[in-house]
């Protein structure tokens, strides 16, 4: 991929980045098609390499499909790329109510998101089946991208990348900002909608996003957009056809009931290195506490401490002994015959999480 403020004959809006796509004649039609609801007068900022691949001779339609779904991996990452460091950018589908509330439904491959959006968006506006791209205020930034679907029931395998005009979706207002997060668990269970722990929430949601960690206070920013959406859901499901009416809803219903305190920050240190015959913390990126959970990043990975690994990690605020770790918890939690052994098997489980450094 290159960055040539050039302007191809095919140029899409993806996330707010107008993408530059070199193709010419039939191929050019056909992604423009494909491409609709996208299509920007904006020159490129940045432009996808083809050249690996030929668009395809007309009548071979697995090449060609082939090709149309690599084009629209190459725009989503190069967007990606451009945004990288300044916005939540996660691995999501998006529809918007006529209001501007959008819904975003959190989920790897495989989970069902395209299937869901289609659904969804029959009746609400269609904003994206991959990638949902936040700004600090919550707006989300449009991805309408051809959706990659079975058009043939005989060839369930052989998806192709179809515009979301041909498939009647809804259009989303000018503007929309993101106001229920839904995350989806297709399977077995089919309990439908159930509240999830925002420091759970975040974990999940972390391992659908990309550049996250480049941006500044990364879990920060991910609990001020759960708590503005009024926490987050789990949606249980064997078929999404049957919890549409369930999902919508969502718009309209109340938001969960907040903690009885809302997270707070521990911003990162710089590494001073292991301490003599004390424990310290790793260093780490960003750190929020819950009431009974606490969510911390160390490179770019992410755990959640609960119970006495939160205690420990907030006690070693400085540099300490085992000792001197057991007299706080028994201080704050009262005495018990087993309290130095159990502070020991909690530091090693977080030593072992890569949150805490054995002394040196």
């Amino acid at each position: 991929m290159s960055s040539e403020a050039t302007t191809p004959e095919v140029v899409v809006d993806a996330i707010g980045v107008p993408v530059g796509i070199p193709v010419t004649g039939g191929a050019a039609a056909r992604l423009r098609h494909q491409w609709s609801r996208a299509l920007t007068d904006r020159p490129a900022t940045r432009t996808v390499d083809v050249s690996t691949d030929d668009p395809g001779v007309p009548d071979d339609l697995d090449r060609q499909a082939a090709f149309d779904y690599a084009v629209t991996t190459r725009v989503t990452l190069v967007a990606l790329e451009a945004t990288a460091g300044r916005r939540v950018n996660l691995h999501a589908g998006a529809v918007a109510d006529e209001e501007g509330r959008a819904l975003a439904l959190v989920g790897p491959s495989g989970s069902g998101k395209t299937t869901a959006i289609t659904l969804l968006a029959a009746r609400l506006g269609y904003l994206s089946d991959e990638t949902v791209s936040l700004d600090a205020d919550l707006t989300v930034h449009a991805h309408p991208k051809p959706l990659s679907v079975v058009v043939d029931a005989d060839l369930p395998l052989a998806k192709r990348s179809v515009s979301p005009d041909d498939l009647g979706l809804g259009h989303p207002p000018e503007t929309s900002y993101l106001h229920r997060i839904v995350l989806l668990h297709r399977g077995t269970d089919d309990t439908g909608l159930v509240p999830v722990p925002a420091a759970r929430a975040i974990v999940e949601i972390v391992e659908q996003s990309s550049s996250l960690v480049h941006l500044d206070h990364p879990i920060h920013r991910l609990a001020d957009v759960v708590d503005a959406c009024g926490g987050a859901w789990a949606l249980h499901y064997r078929e999404f056809a049957d919890r549409v009416d369930e999902v919508v809803g969502l718009l309209d219903g109340e938001a969960q009931a907040p903690p009885a305190r809302l997270h707070h920050p521990h911003d990162g240190r710089p590494d001073e290195g292991p301490a003599d015959g004390r424990w310290t913390r790793t260093p780490w990126k960003d750190a929020v506490e819950y009431d009974d959970d606490l969510v911390v990043m160390v490179d770019d990975r992410v755990q959640v401490l609960g119970g006495l690994g939160v205690l420990l990690w907030l006690e070693l605020d400085e540099p300490r002994t085992e000792a001197q770790l057991a007299a706080e918890v028994t201080a704050v939690w009262g005495q018990h015959p087993q309290a130095a052994e159990l502070v020991a098997d909690a530091l090693a489980v977080l030593a072992e999480q890569g949150v805490v450094r054995r002394p040196a």
